[in-house]
């Protein structure tokens, strides 16, 4: 239900917009001075000034209703207020804010067009109201689908041109069948009416040129070649609307090769040669245009623009629907949806009969830039709380999440928020909150502890919104400054291998002297948490001072003095070769210090 009360609004949208766009590049380069004075001309641009007023009006309408479903959808109860919601998604999200371009460029439109009413010979006030068009065109595509690799990135550039030359043509259709073919199909205007045609017919050809190729490029992108991609929802709905492109590519070069040319010549002539190509064609010309009458030519015409028209309609709500559902190349390899009480994915070690991570989520649709509040139980086999828990590194549960760009990174834990009662305790349920920042995929490592031992699972979490997480950018120094600070990173061995032990060897300077006032943090020299590309391995390992008395792999990390540094050592056994990155934490006086590296694992 919510799938569909999203894409009716957004297909009213890309209706209304193609209107829009179309009339006005209609009005500026299809209609002449000659179809003007013809086609009685008060008549036929009120007509047109009101069509681009309704539809900028109808725009308008759709995009706050927009915004009060996907508040809604952020908020995750039905009973939640939603307008109390609207400051945060319009002033803390990149929705909102590309929604406020949007209705500004609008109401702007709408502006323009009610000055126009008495200036309907100014070409300039078309004009800028053609940019304000491409504006509110350009912020669709800036909300979609195209913006996940940010923000004017190719995706978004191509899905923009796709957009404008699907609303040049496909609103150009609609003007025609509604406003201007009525008012040229008698048959003294047929040569006008010729003449409007190919004006038309050859901006259409170049649209048709510009979709064909963004077109590849968004299947490429978002569809893929693997076979299972086109059995998707996506993929499905992304099929059809390349059929019904095919039937208006045949529609219109039967108008443009066909009929257009029956109306140059005039009735009882038959079209040149050159006009056509072949004599094979000139037959099939006969044939479906079923007479040589002007009368019915011109109508053969107006129904197929007509019909044209309707199939742009429904080319038009697929794309409404491409826009609310996954994409199939994505599709295919996002392993959990988030959803409110949804089961943790889980890595059982070192007791694997115990111990499962279910997470709820309020809002239970996370969208990037909004506050989560999360709820985590920890429960045994049978569902039930896990009893005897204890602290580990001073925190009863330490949760670290890493985005898949391998920038973002937080460590938070329940005492973040206060001091835990004894119900959380005897019901092992925790909460959390944090703001993801961007949209995509986020791995939360969660580590915990009772009487048996240690436990490490993780959650794969996928935030909706826009923009997405660019990709990773893979940077193996060694050496990297982090503001005033300059950290050395060696391993032993140099080439690190899966399976057997790396140690890793820091040595932390500042303004090119070396730290020594280092404190512990959280029971250790160093907190670590190491993530592969893919995120699909993580370790949450500690640091020793070099040379200190170490610890095993179940206690804590004995007899860290009250001040260390430089140098920090950690043992880490990479599980799989790959890219990993590595986030590395230690406390100096009054603050906690990130660092992070990234190794090649053979």
């Amino acid at each position: 239900m919510t799938g569909l009360l999203h894409t009716i609004p957004s297909w009213i949208q890309l209706i209304s917009l193609t209107f829009c766009i179309g009339a006005i590049v209609c009005r500026l380069w299809v209609l002449d001075d000659q179809a003007v004075a013809v086609s009685s001309p008060e008549s036929m641009l009120r007509r047109l000034q009101r069509l681009i007023r309704i539809s900028i009006a109808a725009i308008i309408a759709c995009a706050i209703a927009d915004l009060l479903i996907g508040a809604a959808e952020m908020s995750g109860s039905a009973d939640f207020d939603v307008v109390s919601l609207l400051p945060t998604v319009i002033l803390k999200t990149h929705f909102g804010r590309v929604w406020m371009i949007r209705i500004f460029s609008l109401l702007l439109l709408l502006v323009a067009a009610g000055v126009r009413r008495g200036h309907r010979e100014s070409h300039g006030g078309l004009y800028l109201m053609l940019v304000l068009g491409f504006v509110a065109a350009l912020t669709e595509s800036a909300s979609g689908h195209a913006s996940d690799k940010g923000d004017l990135s190719l995706a978004e550039i191509m899905d923009f041109f796709h957009l404008l030359a699907a609303s040049v043509w496909g609103g150009g259709l609609f003007t025609l069948s509604i406003i201007i073919l009525p008012a040229l199909s008698t048959t003294s205007e047929r040569a006008v009416l010729a003449k409007v045609a190919t004006k038309f017919s050859r901006i259409a050809g170049y649209s048709v040129g510009i979709i064909a190729l963004t077109s590849l490029y968004n299947v490429w992108t978002y569809v893929g070649n693997a076979g299972p991609a086109w059995k998707s929802p996506y993929g499905l709905t992304a099929l059809a609307k390349i059929i019904l492109f095919l039937c208006l590519i045949w529609l219109g070069a039967l108008n443009r090769y066909i009929i257009i040319p029956f109306l140059q010549e005039g009735a009882g002539s038959s079209p040149k040669k050159s006009s056509i190509g072949n004599r094979l064609v000139n037959k099939l010309l006969v044939r479906v245009a079923s007479s040589r009458d002007e009368k019915q030519i011109a109508h053969n015409f107006i129904r197929n623009v007509r019909i044209e028209a309707v199939l742009v309609a429904a080319a038009l709500l697929c794309a409404a629907l491409l826009r609310h559902e996954v994409p199939a190349r994505h599709a295919v390899h996002i392993a959990h949806a988030n959803k409110a009480g949804h089961e943790a994915h889980m890595h059982y070690a070192p007791h694997p009969e115990v111990a499962i991570v279910r997470l709820e989520t309020l809002p239970a649709v996370i969208t990037g830039g909004v506050p989560v509040s999360i709820t985590v139980h920890l429960e045994d086999r049978k569902g039930k709380p896990l009893q005897g828990l204890r602290e580990h590194h001073e925190r009863i549960l330490h949760a670290v999440i890493i985005g898949r760009d391998l920038n973002v990174f937080a460590h938070i834990h329940p005492e973040d928020l206060g001091a835990l009662t004894n119900e959380m305790l005897n019901t092992a349920t925790f909460s959390l909150r944090f703001t993801f920042p961007q949209a995509g995929d986020y791995l939360i490592g969660f580590d915990f502890a009772d009487a048996d031992g240690l436990y490490s699972k993780t959650v794969l979490l996928h935030i909706n919104g826009r923009p997405n997480m660019a990709a990773p950018i893979f940077d193996f120094s060694r050496t990297k400054d982090f503001g005033s600070y300059r950290i050395i990173l060696e391993t032993v061995p140099k080439e690190i291998k899966s399976g057997e032990k790396t140690t890793l060897h820091y040595m932390i300077e500042k303004n090119g002297k070396p730290v020594t006032d280092l404190e512990p943090y959280l029971g250790a020299a160093m907190h670590l948490a190491v993530v592969s590309s893919d995120l699909k391995q993580f370790i949450h390992a500690h640091g020793d001072v070099a040379g200190g008395p170490g610890a095993d792999a179940e206690h804590e990390h004995a007899a860290l003095p009250e001040r260390f540094g430089p140098q920090i050592e950690s043992t880490v056994v990479f599980p799989k070769k790959g890219v990993y990155q590595i986030f590395s934490q230690v406390q100096s006086p009054g603050k906690v210090l990130l660092f992070d590296f990234m190794v090649t694992v053979k």
